[in-house]
């Protein structure tokens, strides 16, 4: 049996879909039964708690032998998830794979970042078989700019000139699949982008080919970025470790792509382009 947190976002709905259809049993950890229903459609258990009740987690990983660590950023971020991982020692789970991220590097300064890096730190000096699964700049994030594109030609971000190596979180499900289900991953730490880095006006010019349409790159201050989140609702917390991830990515940080998915899964990562195809009728 294995254990997904996070499972009813994109990324931990993503890994049960594909653990479904391997026909490989999971348990969804979800903070409610309504959020459980289309996990439990393709076959899962369901486990109701969050990271933050120890009793839950430790009922949710009863009779499990592996376990995936996804977690939304949070303030708490850090705790709970080092506190997961002393219950799966405690529970004896035999691997544990954990979802950080690329740009998780002690150099960096940005606070979701540094929780990373203390978090990996701490899964490695646990003494579980591990594996660390660091993928870039998600695809995926472009959805939320499906209404300005669509309505105005727009993808607005305040990025500058800097690069993204845009990645596919379906690869990254696959690459987690594969991690779960084959052996040979234990004590590694893979770093996952798609195939090309691109600044955020290359990544509008994507957008422009596929749609047959002009997509324009805006990127604006960061302070009127920073209230355009605050206006929706966004804690300050959140508001400024997101924007410490764009200044990140204004002063090049994201510098680089892997062939990493190519390696493990004998195939190359999905393009930006395929990701609009296949999510055309957002966009139109």
């Amino acid at each position: 049996m294995i254990l997904i947190t996070g499972a009813s976002g994109k990324t931990g709905t993503e890994v049960a879909r594909r653990l479904s259809a391997a026909k490989v049993p999971f348990r969804a950890l979800v903070r409610s039964a309504e959020k459980g229903e289309p996990l439990a459609a393709l076959g899962g258990e369901i486990a109701i708690g969050d990271l933050g009740d120890e009793a839950s987690v430790r009922a949710a990983l009863d009779g499990v032998e592996k376990a995936v660590l996804i977690m939304p950023n949070g303030e708490q971020q850090q705790a709970m998830e080092t506190r997961f991982t002393d219950l799966c020692v405690e529970a004896g789970i035999k691997h544990l794979v954990y979802l950080s991220s690329i740009e998780s590097v002690p150099e960096n300064k940005n606070p979701i970042t540094q929780m990373h890096v203390a978090v990996e730190n701490h899964i490695r000096q646990s003494g579980l078989d591990y594996t660390l699964i660091r993928p870039s700049f998600f695809m995926q994030i472009f959805v939320g700019s499906a209404p300005a594109i669509r309505e105005r030609g727009e993808l607005v971000m305040p990025t500058g000139d800097g690069t993204v190596a845009t990645t596919d979180l379906r690869d990254v499900a696959e690459v987690i699949e594969l991690v779960l289900t084959a052996n040979g991953h234990a004590g590694q730490s893979y770093d996952l982008t798609g195939p090309e880095l691109l600044t955020l006006g290359e990544c509008a010019e994507r957008f422009s080919k596929v749609l047959g349409r002009e997509v324009r790159h805006i990127s604006p201050p960061i302070e009127a970025f920073a209230e355009r989140l605050r206006s929706v609702g966004l804690p300050e917390w959140r508001v400024m470790a997101v924007c410490k991830e764009f200044e990140g990515i204004q002063r090049g940080l994201i510098d680089h792509t892997t062939s990493t998915v190519q390696d493990l899964l004998g195939r190359p990562p999905r393009s930006l382009e395929q990701f609009v195809e296949d999510h055309i009728d957002l966009y139109r």
